[in-house]
């Protein structure tokens, strides 16, 4: 690979590093939402009734991860594929086995596959959450204890979905490196300004 591709792409890693670095540093708005989703527990399970809005809102979370660990999927399939296809013809653009071909697509075979876990974890804490949540009323320890798993799975699960979509850019990002590297750059740009501008925290 040529020495002037590397540039770009280490430009990119240090963009897509640096932001997660940010992300991870902000302790105090995860503090916040740890807190925020704890007086909500709480209120939820305080309210006669309100049950039913606890599982609306913890199905709706099942069925995002559960959306993005099945995208995450389908891109680590293509990515197979086209590596699959590199090495029936070696000659392609993509020259593999040469000029770091092997880089290009583990890079974004690796993050899709981290974005799998990622989000299948968050389905399985998601969905052990609505137990937890069935069995918070009353004052006894077992409620007691309860509620604070549910807390617990609860946070777990919004953290993991989190740094799911963070892989996730990331895969974009290195995927686009298939095409080139200062594509790839161009890419990491565009996706962390939206993710800033966004504040997807």
């Amino acid at each position: 690979m040529p020495v002037s591709e590397w540039v770009p792409v280490s430009l990119a890693l240090l963009i897509l590093a640096g932001r997660f670095a940010w992300a991870l540093a902000r302790s105090d708005e995860s503090r916040q939402s740890i807190e925020l989703r704890r007086a909500w527990v709480k209120r939820v399970l305080a309210v006669p009734g309100a049950e039913i809005l606890a599982i609306q809102t913890v199905r709706n979370s099942i069925m995002a991860a559960t959306l993005m660990a099945t995208t995450a999927v389908l891109a680590l399939m293509g990515v197979i594929s086209i590596g699959h296809g590199q090495m029936i013809a070696p000659s392609a653009p993509l020259e593999w086995m040469h000029g770091g071909g092997n880089v290009k697509l583990f890079l974004p075979l690796a993050l899709l596959a981290a974005c799998v876990v990622l989000f299948s974890k968050a389905v399985r804490l998601y969905h052990r959450s609505g137990y937890s949540l069935g069995l918070s009323h009353g004052s006894s320890d077992a409620a007691r204890a309860a509620e604070t798993a549910a807390i617990s799975e609860l946070t777990r699960a919004a953290h993991l979905y989190r740094n799911g979509w963070r892989t996730f850019y990331a895969a974009m990002a290195t995927g686009a490196w298939l095409v080139g590297g200062w594509m790839m750059l161009v890419t990491t740009v565009i996706i962390v300004a939206i993710d800033i501008a966004a504040k997807i925290e």
